[in-house]
């Protein structure tokens, strides 16, 4: 009696985890070539580079923005 129950419920458990195998294979098949089909008829743009050089001079903060930051934060501190 044990022993049948248990031959069957390893051949239920390898017929579970073979239909779980299966459908998760089948699932990786149709995502990759699906992935493949929309790449084949929809491709993705290439970036376009910046050709621009922004110097450093151009990109650093200059004092009067620090100094608009530096009375803001004092200004919020005050207030609390």
């Amino acid at each position: 009696m044990v022993t049948a129950l248990l031959v069957q419920s390893a051949n239920l458990m390898l017929i579970g985890m073979g239909s779980v195998f299966c459908f998760l294979w089948l699932l990786v098949l149709a995502v990759t070539l699906l992935s493949r089909v929309m790449q084949r008829h929809f491709p993705v743009p290439a970036k376009e580079t910046d050709t621009t050089n922004t110097s450093a001079a151009e990109t650093a903060v200059t004092p009067a923005i620090i100094a608009a930051i530096t009375a803001a934060i004092h200004q919020h501190r005050q207030q609390h």
